[in-house]
Parts: C-alpha cells; sequence; structure tokens
C-alpha cells in the first residue's frame, strides 16, 4: 500500500526539500520536488502469519500541488491528494461477513518552506483529510497529519533535519521524531538517513533516477461496520516497504516511474468489532507504477 507520503511524507521530501527551498543549478542531476503524480499500486497476496486466509490489496492514487505564493526564500502550496483502496481477504476469519473492503482517503495539504537564513530552512506541513469508506461520513472519519521541520546546512554536502510528526499513516495516532541527514557527495547522488526511512538516490545524468529505499508504510481508516450492525469500526494497517525504484523523464517535467520489492513485517488490525482482530502477515511483493509531474 502506497501512503500519501509514500510512506512517510517528512521523510520522502526531506531531499526535495532543498529543490523548493533553493534555487538548483544546471548540473544538479537529482529530480525536482514532484508537484503531481498519478499511479497504480499492486500488491502481492500476504498469508496471515497464525491463522488461515491472506490478504492483497490494489491502490490507485492521485496528488496535485498548487503554488499559491512564491516569494525569494519563502514558498507556500496548496494542493490535494485522493487514494482508493481495495483491500481482498481470502479465507480470513474477520470479525464481519465481507471479504473485500473499498476504502478511500482525500487529503488537503498546505506546505510552507521559508529560508531562515542561508543555512537554516524552515518547512510546516499540514495536511487535513478523511479517511472513510464515505458511506456514513462524520468526525470520526477526519484525521490530521502535520510536520514541523528545521533543515541546516552542516556543510557543502551534508544537510541535518530535525522535527516532529503527528499522523496516523501507520494506523493510530501517534507523533514521531523526524531526524536524520542527508549526505550528497555530489550532482549525481544523495544518501538520506531519515528516521523512520533510510533512501539512496542516483541520476546518471538528467533523464534518469534510480532509488533505493526502506521505511514503515501503513494507512487507517474509519468505516461502517461492514456486517451492519454496531457502531463504525477501525482498519489499521502497518508495514515496512523495502523496494527499488526507476524514474525515466518523457519529456519536459513528466516522468514515468516503477517501484518494486517487498512489504515485511506487515500486520493487520481492527478495532472495535465483537471479535479483536490483530494479525501478522507473511512478506509479500509489491509493484507501484505511474506519471510524476517535476518543476
Amino acid at each position: 500500500m502506497k501512503s500519501a507520503f509514500s510512506g512517510f511524507i517528512f521523510a520522502a521530501a526531506l531531499f526535495p526539500f532543498s529543490g523548493l527551498g533553493e534555487e538548483r543549478t544546471e548540473e544538479s542531476f537529482i529530480s525536482n520536488y514532484a508537484v503531481g503524480n498519478t499511479y497504480f499500486s499492486w500488491t502481492d497476496d500476504a498469508d496471515f502469519s497464525n491463522v488461515p486466509g491472506s490478504f492483497s490489496q490494489n491502490e490507485i492514487g492521485t496528488t496535485a500541488n498548487i503554488p499559491v505564493m512564491m516569494r525569494n526564500g519563502f514558498r507556500l502550496t496548496a494542493g490535494v491528494q485522493y487514494r482508493r483502496n481495495e483491500l481482498d481477504f481470502t479465507g480470513a476469519p474477520l470479525p464481519f461477513g465481507t471479504t473485500s473492503l473499498d476504502l478511500h482517503r482525500l487529503d488537503i495539504p498546505f506546505n510552507l518552506w521559508k529560508d531562515i537564513s542561508q543555512r537554516w530552512k524552515l518547512w510546516v506541513r499540514l495536511q487535513p483529510g478523511w479517511h472513510s469508506d464515505f458511506e456514513n461520513v462524520d468526525s470520526d472519519d477526519f484525521i490530521l497529519t502535520s510536520l514541523a521541520l528545521l533543515s541546516y546546512q552542516w556543510n557543502e554536502k551534508t544537510k541535518i533535519a530535525f522535527g516532529a510528526y503527528y499522523s496516523r499513516d501507520l494506523g493510530e495516532e501517534r507523533i514521531l521524531p523526524a531526524l536524520g541527514f542527508i549526505f550528497e557527495p555530489d550532482p549525481h547522488w544523495s544518501i538520506a538517513l531519515t528516521f523512520p526511512r533510510a533512501e539512496a538516490v542516483y541520476a546518471p545524468n538528467e533523464n534518469w533516477l534510480f532509488t533505493g529505499r526502506a521505511l514503515l508504510n501503513g494507512a487507517g481508516w474509519n468505516i461502517a461496520n461492514p456486517s451492519g450492525v454496531g457502531p463504525d469500526i477501525d482498519l489499521n494497517y502497518r508495514a515496512v516497504r523495502v523496494g527499488f525504484g526507476i524514474d525515466r523523464r518523457l519529456n519536459g517535467p513528466w516522468w514515468a516511474y516503477l517501484d518494486a520489492g517487498m512489504q515485511v513485517g506487515q500486520e493487520l488490525e481492527i478495532e472495535g468489532g465483537a471479535i479483536p482482530f490483530q494479525h501478522d502477515l507473511e512478506s509479500s511483493a509489491f509493484v507501484t507504477g505511474g506519471v510524476k509531474l517535476r518543476f
């Protein structure tokens, strides 16, 4: 499952952060920030570890960000993010009758980048949204993701970053530290170790981008009880995604991309049902492909 941050949003955007906060040079081959994308993601069947049955999922989504104010050292953007997840259960002992769920998430992100000084930069993100089956939308479907991050240019090749991140992207509300560093030894390479993500990016030229990454991944939804009886329930999914990606410029700002790898440490939890449900899943393969718009 590809989360809206492709995992955690702050970690995914730490190295593109410089593309919005600073002017890039022509010889910098690492691509600029993706202001929009459309994608499809498939995940293979994963067997439950200690009970019969398996779980699989497909996802489609789209993202768009629009500049609201662009000044020297200051940028404000607003956007929209939508994703639809189809979850399929085969032979699993679910606490309700259905074996398939169609779930949705709609977010309205606001991003502010501010150059505090030549070395210090600030990034603040507020992202209200709704995660639901959209059958009975109420306040329990509302979700807020927020981030406050400071970036410091330690030297010519290294940035460090620290701050805090609040989200329910791992299936439950939590505040996590945003800590790490980004090492850019030359214009072709970027290596980022930013909890909870590790990523290495290589751009041999201005038309290709190769990425290896490992990150925490997950999502949560508030949905109507599929049994038709009782209060809404919360469905939470958590995993670690390890994979490799290829981006290829199509024309101008348009890029195609393909990611593939494994989802490990998977866990599925359902809260609020008549029968407690929390089970681990075996590892499974994933493939994600789509189109990005970069400026």
